[in-house]
């Protein structure tokens, strides 16, 4: 069995070198709505069977762009939420406010709408449902998601190229044979 994951295309979509609790919620809000920045890429590598994608628009236009079926949509593959950890009118760097959304996360901070287990819970569940579909699928879903769905492929028997940080628009193709 093959399966393929992919990020979506780059988010059209600039910030402000600082910025407020405020002003990081809006542009998580933006970043969710701005269109994506289409790539020349080869499509027809791999005849897929299925492809599924996260039920966010910079997903949705990606899939669409690399496969030409139907694509399925699920909150399963979606983005982990990010907030501010806390209140502040002090402006502090875009980068703090990722970096400890993403420390937030993984200590299953009441900051965040998502906790570390919830997210590893989804992708558990998603990955044995596309395993039990048996069809060679493609996954258009978001970078830290990735990092989560290709740690559960290596875990249930796959193999293949392994990335710390996806490129987006970029087809990680994971296998095993068992399935």
């Amino acid at each position: 069995m093959r399966i393929g994951v992919v990020r979506h295309f780059e988010v059209d979509c600039s910030h402000k070198c600082v910025l407020s609790d405020e002003e990081f919620q809006e542009w998580v809000r933006q970043y969710d709505c701005s269109p994506i920045r289409k790539v020349t890429m080869p499509v027809e590598k791999y005849n897929w069977e299925k492809c599924y994608c996260s039920n966010l628009p910079r997903a949705i236009e990606t899939a669409k762009y690399i496969y030409r079926g139907v694509i399925t949509e699920s909150v399963l593959i979606g983005e982990v939420p990010i907030m501010p950890i806390f209140k502040s009118s002090i402006k502090l760097p875009h980068a703090f406010w990722m970096i400890a959304g993403r420390i937030a996360w993984f200590l299953s901070h009441r900051s965040q709408p998502e906790t570390m287990k919830q997210t590893k819970d989804k992708v558990e569940r998603f990955v044995s449902d596309i395993i039990a579909d048996s069809e060679e699928s493609v996954l258009v879903t978001h970078g830290f998601l990735m990092m989560q769905i290709q740690q559960e492929l290596i875990n249930v028997g796959f193999a293949g190229e392994r990335f710390k940080r996806a490129k987006c628009g970029k087809v990680y193709v994971f296998e095993c044979e068992k399935y």
